[in-house]
């Protein structure tokens, strides 16, 4: 009677270690996963980021050619170049 009292208590024991077991794989998958998605979130923004600044580069270089083009003086044109960037960093790029 010991002996199956005691293989009993055993197997509980197992049971319940293997259910903790359990419960920490799943936390540490979840944990994995938010970091995963930070990752790609932090990934979008930086792409995004790039690709605005590219943008942005032409159409500087687009409007650098239509003031050369209509004779508008250099100093205006960075000086517009320049409004534009401000406005730009003020709104910033949202994802």
């Amino acid at each position: 009677m010991k002996s199956s009292l005691l293989s009993a208590w055993s197997l509980i024991a197992i049971i319940g270690l293997t259910l903790a077991g359990c419960d920490a794989a799943e936390e540490s998958a979840q944990k994995l996963t938010e970091k995963a998605e930070q990752a790609v979130q932090q990934l979008a923004r930086e792409a995004v980021s790039d690709t605005a600044k590219a943008f942005n580069e032409q159409i500087d270089k687009a409007q650098k050619s239509t003031s050369e083009l209509l004779g508008q003086p250099e100093d205006e044109a960075q000086r517009d170049e320049r409004e534009r960037d401000r406005e730009l960093e003020k709104e910033g790029v949202e994802t």
